[in-house]
């Protein structure tokens, strides 16, 4: 039934993680990629756990080595710190080092420290080179993402906004949504243009259909949660929602395509 909708997985981590859970048993490159492809998801954008969890240079190597010699349906994503200033002092040189690698996207998890600080001095100038280029950031480990009893990291909803009001034509794509958000991830959709949601953990009934319904398809893009989740949740919520054929297709996969397209290389 997938097969009929482009799928491309915007959540997609490989790699393995410094804490493996038993629901998370699947590490190699190929074992994550075999289980998107048994489930009709031909094509992902790829982060590596080394890079999130321990040394952000090596693990984006890997990420864009596993992208060279993997099919052309595997996209590496780059891990960069919140707070850049440091790590990439020039930024120009950083943005050309991923276009030449084929990198259209960087994945930001929220600070360990000083993670609700998101003012443009203490991000670093490598955001405003990534908004100059519309490289899409998804952003990892939100409020919005994380379960209600778990602690908050950083990246509130009030940063979110701050963040797409200070880059307004950077693509800002919020992962793994969880059910809890819905009364406020909708009219913080309205009043930032540039936001999309990634739904690997959205389980709110008939959530999807109201996201469409408030605020429209084409600001929702679908992920898998690999490897810390199954495909199956997110795509059974998507293919058995109550929306359209068109609707369906462009959260599968061509809203993210179209954000990858529009990168500016």
């Amino acid at each position: 039934m997938s097969a009929d909708f482009p799928f491309f997985d915007a959540n997609c981590v490989v790699g393995r993680t410094v804490r493996p859970l038993p629901t998370a048993m699947l590490h190699e490159p190929a074992d994550i990629l075999a289980e998107l492809s048994a489930h009709g998801v031909p094509e992902a954008l790829v982060a590596h756990a080394n890079a999130i969890e321990r040394d952000i240079t090596a693990g984006n190597a890997k990420a864009a080595e596993l992208a060279r010699h993997s099919s052309a349906t595997v996209h590496p994503a780059w891990v960069i710190p919140q707070h850049s200033a440091l790590d990439i002092p020039d930024p120009g040189e950083f943005v050309a080092s991923m276009l030449r690698h084929d990198v259209l996207a960087v994945r930001v998890p929220a600070a360990s420290y000083h993670g609700h600080v998101v003012d443009e001095w203490a991000l670093g100038p490598v955001w405003r080179e990534l908004e100059a280029h519309r490289i899409p950031v998804l952003i990892d480990g939100s409020d919005l993402s994380r379960y209600p009893d778990q602690p908050s990291r950083g990246f509130s909803a009030a940063n979110i906004h701050q963040l797409c009001g200070t880059f307004p034509q950077l693509p800002v794509v919020l992962l793994r949504i969880n059910f809890s958000c819905l009364r406020i991830i909708v009219p913080l959709l309205r009043e930032c243009p540039n936001l999309r949601v990634e739904i690997s953990y959205f389980t709110a009934h008939r959530g999807l259909e109201q996201l469409v319904r408030h605020v429209g398809a084409s600001r929702v893009v679908f992920g898998s949660g690999l490897p810390w989740t199954p495909p199956g949740p997110a795509l059974a919520s998507l293919l058995y929602a109550e929306i359209s054929p068109a609707d369906k297709a462009l959260i599968a996969g061509d809203n993210l395509r179209g954000l990858l397209s529009d990168v500016r290389r």
